[in-house]
């Protein structure tokens, strides 16, 4: 529909027909002003339908995305952002039949509620259907401007920090830098002082390959410290300015202020440097406006400037677009119409304007918009001269205009112009052309004059000496008010006499204008709003106070309108809201002094309006004025549709300058060029219509470029966005879903299978798999009457199945720990054969890196020494190059003097010095490496010889190795047979029960130590043993099939023994309590799990507690479901967001690196999709295995049914179970265990 058409008021008709569906529509503007105006203007229609209306506004206006409001045609107020207006909660907006707001509002409340942690803190509805006002503005300008909810890093500033001290307390040998590589390593001596000033592990020393999630975070942020440590040098990479590290451009040298280095880096240069660490932002939800429409289900628009991008609109987002007339031509071609559209002539230009048939003179009732053809000039000062002249000359006439701007920029460079002082230098230099040219007799016909060239000099050039030469070369006064000069300008101008006074005026104090940027909503629509008063001059960027009709003559006051309604009532008139303003004023003609009564100044003020307005249609209606073309002809048509509306007079005109934008591209050069070989004054403009087609056609190749570079980068945007739809359901499906059991069923099943398959296809896999189970899932209820082991425990008592005598168990479990410490011993031999292996690669590569080192410096001495004349000291090049290498070497050769044969005899002696120094490092690194591995110091029984074999030296660890486990296993047996003494006095047959805590107990023990901070003698747990690499025997070679039914049965039955536990723990809570006591969802959960009997008979008790011991069996089962299927959405929740983020800001850094792809020859969007395939296939992989891993956790922090009542006195009780808490001794059921009661005790 075209501007000014009545958009506002049509779009109820479809907001009321689609509301009856009862699933909400959405009217969608472009600011929160027009929301709240179009809310109160149509709200009085829906209200007398009986529908509702909510109006959503900016975070600031509703404590921070909050609330909203519900139209409320009862509620006054003096403040127009609250007339009528009530503050509700969001959700009873969205909950309304209508609701309007802004586009930001809708698309961040979507992304709000995906980020909320319960329904009852979600806001929106459906996406049933949307009418968007101003369609093309949010589909196609905003169409991918991202809506982002960012916020903090969850890293924690203090681990930065800790990192730095630990990193300065670390001496060399600790780590290994690479300058060339820019990498830092520490050594195993490294990792094990960083172990102790951090009090934790950084690794399993038994699985140092599997590092749990919280070690994956320090080890990275160790990295980062280290870098920024030992890599990152102060002034150089970057300086400390006020508190702040800002990096330093390696290849300018200038300082990159509010630039960071990402992944912690920054944050690790930070805290070395003792400044304030600031945290990093992450994106935490993201879409763009053009995807979060496209899930509507129905989706609508209204513009007047659409037809030209109609194929987008239908390729995009499948909706076609329709152009319906104005009213006035509907009327002109209906068969008895009394309007007939003609043509007409002026000024050499054919317009069209509405007059009656029965008119002989056929004057214009009413009219279309005078569009004139653009005026191109060769400069970009010659056309802002021309603008500000044409400005200046409607404005002494009276004509209202609106100027429109590309730019904030190109705003106040055009405002400045229009100041007294330049006005009267641009005007000065006009008439001094005039008078030369009239001096000289020579003819205005768009030729050149050099001698004039120095007055087309910019305005800000444009100097008082320039100008007072020409002055008085011409004699004439320096003053463009005078009355000489303001008679020519005033011709120059086509001005009459009469008009002549009012241009002195102008020229004195300048053109008063508003300047309107698109920011200020408010007040800018009511500027707009008055832009067609008299002599009004507004100066907008293209789209600034869109949606606000430009009414000739002004805005009539709200109040004067009602105090002329009123009036008009009282001569009998019911409804005055019905007639024009024409047919107001004649009405007003009749009406009586008696009549009129206290309404004396709103009627004067009304006539005066009147007045003003039929002055302003007799000039012309509104003139806008265009600076610039757009790169699209739809933001230009906006503009021009500011004026002629509703059959309004008014007209529109671009004026170009060969050096814009659009016109630069498309060979405005060649035009420019020739121009000056035609001499063709500046001052003249290029007006045809062959250049207006140029122009255009121009314009429908840059917006064909445009489209087809949104619908490329949209493809790139669905990637993201098809995945975002994935991830966002299956968190829906979490909040709506009332029973989550065979969704865990499912997902436990796809892990176990995909960790089983894994397991099978490599050689220590099923090592492993056994070592992930145990982490999973570890011994429940240990100390309870029946626990359930973990699966490799279980593995173990299946061995033990056929003894039930203590004699026999104890023995048993010895056979079972000798059997455990020979596997550990084996694993440990491979370990060093790994060991010896990975050392004499790494002493090798070490070797090489560091004679390049000592080459180099020994090159540049001697290269030294020549330059200079003197002979280098054999014992000077020796110190500087252990200096150079970090080395101890014993360079004995004399070095007589700097000539090549004693540089060749001095490098033959470095390789063997340098290679025996590496490999003794290395030597010792793999000794630190091992005791590590074994948990105590070796007794070597030789050291390597010279020079170093790394097959001897394999030998010395495993015989090292062999001595350890001899007496390690002797003293181990001796500790377990003693602690299962008491054993022997259990009866016969022994229990399950205690078989489990039995392989608990012998699988760690206690050490006394001397605690040095305390002085006092302390003791703790420590591994005795681990049955991992014995009990992963029992699992080899079992059918893959056969292997994942067993783990899954295992774990189901653990699932159901913690639901068990759950239950009753929960039912014991809450015994004192009512039935009626708990939460409704938790009352309907029961009603529907329950039997008829046991509801009836728990609805009915006092207390649960005293219910039958069925019936609470019963409900601790239904409980125990409940809670735990709240619990795991926690869990989902928890870490299913938390990798959401992560994986945020790792598809954005793929998106911005992706493009380098083009230089290997591949397709960047083609690799894109692939990459991002695989990372989001992992990130629901990495969700999965989260869940999993805190299924079996969730005991300690099952939510609650209700909040427990006293107990009624006398009431029986059910005895509390077993302390649900992971119990000592239960995490690896043995070595793992203790290590990890270790860990707790450091």
């Amino acid at each position: 529909m075209r501007t000014g058409e009545g958009k506002t008021l049509v779009a109820t008709m479809p907001m009321v027909l689609n509301a009856l569906e009862g699933k909400g529509v959405h009217l969608v503007t472009v600011n929160d002003y027009l929301a709240r105006r179009d809310a109160r203007w149509m709200g009085p229609i829906f209200h007398f339908l009986g529908l509702s209306v909510g109006v959503l506004q900016e975070a600031s206006r509703t404590e921070n995305g909050h609330k909203a409001f519900v139209f409320d045609p009862e509620r006054v107020s003096s403040q127009e952002d609250a007339h009528q207006l009530r503050l509700v909660d969001r959700r009873e907006a969205y909950a309304a039949d209508i609701t309007y707001g802004t586009n930001n509002e809708f698309g961040f409340d979507y992304l709000r509620d995906n980020m909320a942690h319960s329904l009852e803190a979600r806001s929106q509805r459906e996406h049933h259907y949307a009418i968007l006002d101003e369609v093309d503005n949010i589909l196609i300008d905003e169409a991918r401007t991202p809506l982002i909810i960012s916020g903090p890093a969850q890293e924690d500033p203090e681990m930065y920090i800790q990192m730095a001290r630990v990193v300065k307390q670390l001496r060399p040998e600790d780590y290994e830098v690479s300058e060339r590589d820019r990498t830092v390593a520490l050594t195993e001596a490294g990792e094990e002082r960083v172990e102790q000033l951090l009090g934790t592990p950084l690794r399993d020393p038994d699985r140092p390959e599997d590092v749990t999630p919280e070690q994956a975070r320090m080890l990275g942020h160790l990295e980062q410290a280290l870098r920024a440590e030992h890599l990152f040098k102060r002034n150089k990479e970057y300086v400390v300015q006020a508190g702040r590290v800002i990096i330093v451009d390696e290849f300018t040298g200038r300082l990159m202020a509010g630039r960071r280095w990402s992944d912690g880096l920054h944050q690790a240069v930070e805290a070395k440097e003792g400044v304030r660490v600031r945290q990093e932002n992450v994106t935490y939800a993201t879409i763009t406006l053009q995807n979060y429409f496209r899930k509507y289900r129905k989706l609508a628009g209204m513009t007047g400037t659409a037809m030209t991008e109609a194929e987008e609109f239908n390729k995009i987002y499948k909706v076609d677009v329709e152009s319906l007339p104005t009213n006035l031509e509907y009327l002109a071609v209906q068969a008895d119409s009394d309007l007939v559209e003609t043509e007409y002539s002026e000024d050499g230009h054919k317009f069209r304007c509405f007059v009656r048939p029965d008119d002989p003179e056929r004057r214009p009732v009413f009219w279309r918009r005078k569009d004139y053809p653009d005026s191109v000039y060769r400069t970009e000062e010659a056309k802002l001269r021309a603008i500000t002249t044409e400005i200046l000359r409607r404005h002494v006439l009276g004509q209202p205009m609106l100027v429109g701007t590309t730019s904030v920029e190109l705003s106040e460079r055009l405002s400045a112009r229009l100041r007294a002082e330049p006005l009267q230098r641009l005007t000065m230099a006009m008439v001094l052309r005039d008078a030369y040219l009239e001096r000289e007799g020579i003819a205005d016909d768009g030729l050149r004059v050099d001698a004039l060239t120095p007055l087309y000099e910019t305005l800000d050039t444009l100097g008082q000496t320039t100008l007072r030469q020409f002055a008085r070369e011409l004699e004439l006064v320096l003053n463009p008010a005078k009355t000489e000069n303001l008679e020519r300008l005033g011709k120059i101008l086509e001005l009459d006499g009469e008009a002549r006074p009012r241009l002195a005026e102008v020229l004195q104090s300048g053109i008063p204008h508003n300047v309107l940027n698109a920011k200020q909503h408010d007040r800018e629509s009511q500027i707009i709003a008055d832009a067609g008063a008299l002599g009004a001059v507004t100066i907008a960027t293209n789209m600034a106070g869109r949606g606000v009709d430009i009414k000739l003559g002004g805005e009539v006051p709200e109040q004067v309108l009602a105090g002329v309604n009123r009036v008009l009532q009282r001569t009998g008139l019911r409804d005055p809201f019905d007639l024009s303003m024409d047919e107001r004023l004649t009405r007003l003609d009749q009406v009586d002094t008696d009549t009129i009564g206290i309404y004396v100044d709103d009627l004067r003020a009304f006539r005066e309006h009147m007045q003003r307005s039929l002055r302003v249609r007799d000039l012309g209606g509104l003139h806008v004025i265009g600076c610039q073309r757009h790169e699209s002809r739809r933001i230009d048509n906006q503009l021009r549709g500011r004026s002629a509306r509703q059959g309004d007079p008014g007209s529109s005109q671009f004026y170009l300058s060969l050096e814009d934008e659009l016109m630069r591209l498309f060979g405005g050069a060649q035009v420019s060029a020739i121009m000056q070989r035609l001499n063709i004054d500046d001052a003249v403009p290029i007006a045809h219509g062959i250049v207006d087609r140029s122009i255009e056609q121009s314009q429908t190749r840059v917006e064909g470029a445009n489209f087809d570079t949104r619908k490329h980068l949209l493809e790139y945007d669905d990637v993201l966005n098809q995945q975002r739809e994935i991830f966002y359901s299956q968190r829906n499906r979490i909040f709506l879903k009332v029973d989550l059991s065979d969704d865990i069923a499912e997902m436990l099943e796809t892990e176990v299978g995909r960790r089983v398959e894994a397991a099978l296809a490599e050689p220590d896999g099923a090592w492993k798999l056994l070592a992930w189970l145990e982490e999973t899932q570890p011994t429940i209820d240990l100390d309870g009457p029946s626990p359930s082991p973990s699966f490799m425990l279980r593995l173990l008592l299946e061995e033990m199945s056929d003894v039930t005598t203590p004699e026999d168990v104890i023995a048993r479990l010895l056979e079972i720990a000798r059997a455990s410490l020979e596997a550990q011993r084996e694993r440990q031999q491979h370990f060093v054969t790994e060991l010896t292996e990975r050392s004499e690669q790494h002493a090798k590569v070490q070797t090489r890196q560091m004679l390049e080192v000592a080459e180099t410096w020994l090159e540049g001495a001697f290269l030294e020494a020549e330059e200079s004349g003197q002979v280098p000291e054999a014992r000077i090049l020796a110190r500087g190059l252990e200096e150079a290498t970090g080395l101890r070497l014993a360079l004995e050769e004399a070095v007589e003097d700097p000539r090549r044969p004693e540089l060749a005899r001095l490098r033959k002696a470095l390789p063997a010095q340098v290679e025996a120094e590496m490999h003794a490092r290395a030597w010792v690194v793999a000794v630190q490496a091992l005791e590590r591995r074994v948990g105590e110091p070796l007794s070597l029984p030789v050291q390597p010889t010279s020079p170093f074999d790394w097959g001897e030296a394999e030998g010395i660890l495993v015989q090292a190795l062999e001595s350890h486990w001899s007496a390690r296993a002797e003293v181990v047996l001796g500790e377990i047979r003693a602690d299962l003494e008491p054993l022997r006095g259990q009866p016969a047959p022994v229990p399950e029960a205690v078989k489990v805590r039995a392989l608990v107990r012998a699988s760690y023990g206690q050490r006394s130590f001397f605690d040095r901070k305390t002085h006092q003698r302390r003791s703790a747990v420590v591994a005795r043993l681990s049955y991992t690499p014995y009990a992963a025997r029992r699992i080899e070679g079992i059918e893959s099939d056969d292997l994942k039914e067993r783990v899954l049965e295992h774990l189901t039955l653990a699932l159901e023994t913690i639901r068990s536990l759950v239950g009753r723990g929960e039912i014991h809570r809450i015994g004192g309590a009512r039935f009626q006591d708990l939460e409704e969802r938790v009352r309907n959960w029961l009603r529907e799990a329950l039997d008829e009997g046991a509801l009836r008979e728990l609805e009915g008790a006092a207390t649960l507690a005293q219910a039958s011991t069925a019936a609470r069996a019963t409900m601790a089962d239904a409980l125990g479901r409940w809670l735990l299927n709240q619990a795991h959405r926690r869990v989902f929740l928890s870490v299913g967001d938390r990798l959401w983020v992560e994986y945020l800001t790792e598809v954005e850094a793929l998106r911005t690196a992706i493009g380098l792809e083009a230089y290997g020859q591949r397709d960047p969007l083609v690799q894109y999709k692939s990459r991002a395939f695989d990372m989001f296939q992992n990130l629901l992989s990495s969700i999965r295995a989260g869940l999993i891993s805190g299924l079996f956790r969730v005991v300690q922090s099952a939510p609650r049914a209700a909040t427990p009542a006293p107990a009624a006195a006398g009431a029986p009780q059910e005895a509390a179970p077993a302390e649900l808490a992971e119990p000592e001794g239960n995490g690896d059921s043995g070595a793992g265990s203790a290590k990890k009661r270790r860990r707790r005790r450091r």
